[in-house]
């Protein structure tokens, strides 16, 4: 069985939202699958570029920032982990 429900979207407001469905093939899954991910609590990389992008607002601000004390060799960095934030920082 599959039912419809609809909802609006303002022009001016929410022109990020149409312009991404504007891009979408299947805009139904499309919309699915984000609200899939939102439901799960998946990160995406908008997600983690929102939060640098709010890090950085605060070091402007004056925050301040500070690290533990372990030293950097105890440190262990799963290969994967370096690849995506060496990646990230390159962009």
């Amino acid at each position: 069985m599959q039912m419809t429900i609809s909802f609006t979207l303002d022009t001016e407001a929410d022109r990020d939202i149409l312009r991404w469905l504007e891009q979408q093939e299947n805009r139904s899954a499309a919309i699915r699958e984000a609200i899939r991910q939102h439901i799960s609590g998946g990160v995406t990389l908008g997600d983690v570029y929102q939060a640098v992008k709010d890090l950085e607002r605060k070091l402007r601000a004056g925050a301040v920032v500070t690290g533990n004390t372990t030293d950097e060799k105890d440190r262990k960095e799963p290969p994967e982990a370096a690849a995506a934030l060496d990646a990230l920082a390159e962009l």
